[in-house]
């Protein structure tokens, strides 16, 4: 397939039910959540019983070749009804060409939905079903569907759906994977993990709060199987998934530091902001409120600021002002009054961005202290600024731990963590690259692994930046130091750089074959492909295979790092 090759999977999948698989190679446009680059699909369904129900359809990138494909494919020359479990204007043109082609159609969603729907239309006429989660819709044939609303943040007209005769769940988001091939159900579920994980830790985490009551309404029904928004059908791992996504939630609500995330976008773009910077603000350990302030009340904003340790305003700039909905949290954040919580602004922008000098400019004057420089971007977001998001979102998370941890008193190290620090590993620095974004980190927790193929272990801390370029495909390096210079690296790279920050400025490097930095005072270097991740506790265990290498200073002795306590590095 070629880069900008788009088609549609089709497939019976049940009884008078068939997926249509809208498939993308490579995804062209960077966000958080497709930012493992294995492509993706975009799942909608077809129920034919005595009247006919397409669920999700997909988005304007692929309406001309998913019309093709409702006419010619399921030979269908109507429909009854179109079931929407969230909506989003990329929507749009492929609804439009559904009306064209069944112009009595009826639109079935959610309360929001409905009212977004409506205003996108701008048609008096048009036919919307909104469902509450009590009603019920007879298709015919014993497919009588049911609809649990699961409203978010980020999607608060969130709906699944449920039809009692084939026992599917048609769930949109929840339990998707952004990775495109050709297997329809997840028969290997192992190997989609990774993926599933990462959806849940880029989209659904900030969402943690409120995914708890969606898994609670739907324990409620018998299902065999997750039709999910993207990805495999989850057929096989279904119990495990579920599971999973029940204990990564439960683990972020018990997280003792939490952040308020705060925010309205107009076009979009802000809102992918404030995913990246909840992105980074999981990975650093602590909890995500994330809240809309566009739907959100101002009791509710409050209460989740006066139990943040931080908050983070996100807005867009609109004819030269910050959107009302802002107007109204900056109000309410302001009227908590304790200057003693850590602030952070970011926003989008067309060719002004008065809102952030208002929302910083309020806060400054009110006494409160920034966790990172104001974040700006014009238009749609790259991948460099996204990554820049994440990286300031961390060292946000790092200066809420450190003030927590000069309030309470640290105990001495214990016996145990004494002996565990008495493990020594070589001192190395691994540098990645992906795209753009270019990072590296001091590491000394690396061993070698296997024999056949050669390969080694690095563990990653799950709050390091770098830790989103190490996944299953991933490239990198491990830059191997000598014991007469390493001090110099180590202070280097240990130190807290600003996101965007170059790493090798005043460095002698070099360019490997696969794209990463070589360091020209390193005894060795192995090119590397990550092959396996494992969770394990408060870090990732990478395992790689090395694909090249070569040993640069043959009499040097390689630097190896000593401690007196396993409680820190």
């Amino acid at each position: 397939m070629s880069e900008n090759s788009r088609d549609v999977q089709v497939l019976p999948i049940a009884t008078d039910t068939t997926v249509l698989r809208a498939r993308s190679w490579t995804r062209q446009r960077f966000e958080i959540e497709y930012a493992l680059s294995r492509g993706t699909t975009v799942n909608s369904y077809v129920i034919q019983a005595d009247k006919v129900a397409i669920i999700d359809p997909p988005p304007e990138t692929f309406t001309e070749v998913y019309k093709e494909a409702i006419k010619r494919c399921l030979e269908l020359k109507s429909f009854d009804y179109v079931i929407i479990g969230h909506f989003s204007p990329n929507r749009m043109a492929t609804l439009r060409a559904l009306l064209e082609i069944c112009p009595d159609l009826t639109f079935v969603t959610s309360v929001p939905g409905a009212a977004y729907l409506k205003a996108a239309f701008t048609n008096p006429n048009l036919k919307v079903l909104a469902m509450r989660g009590k009603e019920d819709l007879d298709l015919g044939r014993g497919h009588v569907l049911k609809f649990i609303p699961i409203p978010s943040p980020r999607w608060p007209e969130g709906l699944c759906t449920y039809d009692q005769q084939t026992q599917i769940l048609y769930t949109d988001k929840l339990f998707s994977a952004h990775v495109c091939g050709d297997e329809i159900f997840d028969e290997d579920w192992d190997k989609f993990k990774e993926d599933q994980r990462y959806y849940y830790d880029s989209v659904m985490a900030p969402n943690a709060s409120h995914i708890k009551p969606a898994l609670e309404k739907i324990s409620d029904y018998q299902v065999r199987m997750l039709a999910c928004g993207h990805g495999p059908l989850v057929r096989y791992g279904l119990m495990e998934l579920v599971k999973s996504y029940e204990e990564w939630s439960r683990a972020l609500s018990h997280r003792e530091i939490k952040v308020a995330l705060l925010y309205a976008s107009a076009y979009g773009n802000t809102a992918t902001l404030a995913q990246a910077i909840a992105l980074g603000l999981t990975k650093g350990g602590v909890a995500v409120e994330l809240i809309n302030c566009e739907f959100a009340e101002p009791e509710v904003i409050k209460d989740a600021v006066q139990k943040s340790e931080g908050f983070i305003i996100g807005s867009p700039t609109i004819g030269g002002h910050a959107p009302t909905p802002i107007h109204t949290a900056l109000g309410t954040v302001l009227s908590v009054g304790d200057t003693n919580k850590l602030a952070g602004v970011f926003g989008s922008y067309g060719w002004s961005g008065e809102a952030f000098d208002l929302i910083e400019g309020k806060l400054k004057e009110a006494g409160f202290k920034f966790g990172f420089e104001t974040i700006r971007a014009r238009f749609k977001p790259s991948d460099r600024v996204l990554k820049d998001c994440e990286e300031a979102a961390i060292d946000f998370t790092q200066s809420l731990k450190r003030a927590r941890k000069m309030r309470l008193p640290q105990p001495a190290a214990s016996p145990v963590e004494q002996a565990v620090g008495r493990i020594v590993g070589s001192v190395c620095v691994l540098t990645a690259r992906l795209g753009e974004v270019s990072t590296a980190m001091m590491g000394a927790w690396v061993s070698q692994a296997t024999f056949n193929p050669p390969g080694l272990t690095v563990a990653i801390a799950k709050e390091r930046a770098i830790e989103s370029l190490l996944h299953s495909g991933n490239k990198f390096v491990l830059n191997i130091l000598a014991e007469n210079n390493y001090q110099e690296y180590m202070k280097h790279f240990r130190k807290n750089f600003a996101p965007g920050e170059e790493r090798f400025n005043g460095f002698d490097t070099s360019t490997a074959d696969n794209g990463c930095t070589v360091l020209g005072d390193a005894i060795a270097y192995l090119e590397c492909s990550v092959n396996k991740r494992m969770e394990c506790g408060d870090h990732w265990v990478i395992y790689a295979t090395v694909d090249n290498g070569a040993v640069m200073q043959q009499n040097a002795v390689t630097a190896v790092h000593h401690r007196k306590s396993g409680s820190y590095y």
